[in-house]
C-alpha cells in the first residue's frame, strides 16, 4: 500500500473518531442536563487542553533531537 493512501486512511479514521468524541461528549452533557453554552465550553476547554499537550510534546521532541545532534 502506498504512503498516500495509509495518509488518507489515517486522516479519515482520525476524523471519524473526532466526530465520534464530539458526538458521545454532547450526548453524555445533554444526558447530565449542561447547558448549550456550559457544554461548548467544555469542548473547547478539552480541545485546548488537548492541543496544549501536543505541543508540549513536540517541543521536548525538539530539545531532544537538538541534543542527540549535538553529541
Amino acid at each position: 500500500m502506498s504512503k498516500t493512501k495509509q495518509a488518507v486512511r489515517f486522516a479519515r479514521r482520525l476524523l471519524v473518531a473526532l466526530l465520534a468524541a464530539v458526538a458521545g461528549s454532547y450526548w453524555v452533557g445533554r444526558m447530565l442536563g449542561l447547558d448549550h453554552e456550559e457544554l461548548i465550553g467544555y469542548l473547547i476547554a478539552s480541545v485546548v487542553l488537548v492541543a496544549a499537550s501536543g505541543v508540549v510534546g513536540l517541543l521536548v521532541f525538539g530539545v531532544l533531537q537538538l541534543f542527540r545532534r549535538g553529541r
